[in-house]
């Protein structure tokens, strides 16, 4: 039991701390480690998370999505001891978050290296769950700063997109070598649905809040190494190469156009409370009126 003397906050921002530095540890090793065979950019094409293994799998390069949400990570370790962040209501519940993701982000690398299937979606079944509850709150309660976004939103988002992407290809993996083909469509047919039902759940992410450009830019990246494997790789599909793209491209349209939509109404409405003959409302003020009364975030 914890003494009542050790606050829970020094509990959370402790454990925070010791997992990233076991995630990143983790990460330097499977960089460094890649020509050995054992890390991540040595995975066997036929393995679970390899190229070849099913039509919507992507290149290995995907899974790198680890190295910038490392990085985002060790910054939000740091950030969370600063003096103003300490008591700060938001990281109540971002820290210990962060720390169940990273702790799932263990549990991808263990089964990315053991190679079993099962385990890889069960991992991204969780991975996509926390990232949709991170999106749930922090569509109510979002970043107040900008450093704060890009510690603390930005790899969650990045995190969500590679649970998403894990269960996918390991589903599909499963799906493949179990040669399923439900209602006998082909497997070109239930691979353009599955893109297109990624597709359809991360453009619904992006149109909410102002946009979550890191969840884009993430699904932009894997959907281009889908396209890029498909087009160029094994097995060769022209069909889902095309469809990766366009959905890389929708994507990135969809968040771009939900980011200018509401910077746009939020500019108009302060250009409207200005010339209504109040110029000197405070800026506080200009931003609850127009609706959005936080600072920009990533």
């Amino acid at each position: 039991m914890v003494p009542a003397s050790v606050p829970i906050g020094l509990i959370r921002r402790t454990a925070v701390s010791a997992a990233t530095a076991v995630v990143v540890a983790c990460t330097v090793y499977m960089i460094a480690t890649r020509d050995t065979g054992t890390g991540l950019a040595a995975l066997d094409p036929q393995a679970v998370l390899g190229s070849a293994g099913s039509l919507i799998a992507p290149a290995a390069m995907m899974w790198w999505l680890w190295l910038p949400i490392a990085a985002g990570w060790l910054a939000y370790a740091l950030y969370q001891w600063l003096p103003q962040q300490r008591e700060s209501p938001r990281q109540d519940w971002v820290g210990w978050l962060v720390l169940a993701s990273e702790i799932m982000a263990l549990c991808w690398l263990v089964a990315a290296q053991s190679g079993a299937a099962a385990a890889m979606l069960t991992v991204g079944a969780v991975q996509t769950a926390l990232g949709l509850y991170w999106l749930h709150r922090s569509n109510v309660s979002p970043a107040a700063t900008r450093a704060e976004g890009f510690t603390a939103d930005v790899p969650l988002g990045m995190f969500l997109v590679t649970g998403v992407f894990s269960l996918t290809t390991s589903l599909a993996f499963l799906l493949t070598r179990s040669d399923a083909d439900l209602g006998g469509w082909g497997a070109d047919a239930w691979a353009v649905i599955a893109l297109v039902s990624v597709t359809v759940g991360i453009n619904i992410v992006c149109m909410t809040d102002r946009g979550h450009l890191s969840v884009a830019l993430a699904a932009v990246w894997a959907l281009a190494c889908v396209a890029g494997e498909r087009l160029a790789g094994a097995p060769e599909s022209t069909v889902i190469g095309a469809a990766a793209a366009a959905a890389a491209f929708l994507v990135l349209v969809s968040a771009g156009s939900r980011r200018h939509q509401v910077d746009h109404e939020r500019r108009r409405n302060e250009r409207r409370i200005q010339a209504s003959g109040n110029p000197q409302m405070p800026s506080s003020a200009i931003a609850a009126a127009s609706g959005d009364a936080r600072l920009e975030q990533a």
